[in-house]
């Protein structure tokens, strides 16, 4: 009897588990920002200027959140650099924002060729990924915001090949 009630309890503290985990993952990934307005914010780039959300209104906006420290993120990052050379006559425009400093996004954007404007900040780039979504601020992160300025896809981690370039041609039309 008590093994089975050991069992019994074990098998029902999982269940609750996946449950909870499931809820929260919903609540998190899409957390009611999908089919909202994009949240307005200005962060400073790589040369010190203060660059803010609003100067890509009427291009479709690809929002990455990443880190030179998430293996994920690094992964993404030339498919990104790719789609932003083969959407950007379209009307595509990718705007990178690192959680991280100044320097070691610098120095990452140059080894790797990054070809549109990368954002950083700490604490306030937190702030800024939380009003998009991620609440749980987990790395990556890629929010598609339309041409009139409404969040229209979440990706609330890595991007896998394939995934992004149909939503763009769709977005953009086809050329």
């Amino acid at each position: 009897m008590r093994r089975w009630l050991i069992g019994g309890m074990a098998a029902l503290t999982f269940a609750v588990g996946i449950g909870v985990g499931a809820l929260g993952y919903w609540g998190w990934s899409s957390d009611g920002v999908e089919g909202t307005h994009r949240p307005a914010f200005s962060l400073p780039d790589l040369d010190g200027d203060r660059r803010a959300i609003s100067e890509w209104d009427g291009q479709v906006i690809v929002l990455n959140f990443w880190a030179t420290w998430c293996p994920p993120c690094r992964e993404e990052i030339p498919r990104f650099v790719e789609l932003q050379q083969r959407f950007r006559d379209r009307g595509v425009q990718f705007v990178g924002v690192a959680v991280d400093r100044r320097s070691r996004a610098a120095d990452f954007a140059d080894a790797h060729n990054i070809n549109y404007p990368i954002l950083y900040g700490m604490d306030r780039v937190l702030d800024v990924q939380s009003r998009y979504g991620n609440t749980a601020g987990t790395l990556p992160y890629t929010v598609v915001i339309d041409g009139d300025g409404f969040v229209r896809h979440i990706f609330p981690e890595l991007v896998e090949a394939g995934e992004l370039a149909p939503i763009l041609a769709q977005m953009v039309g086809s050329a």
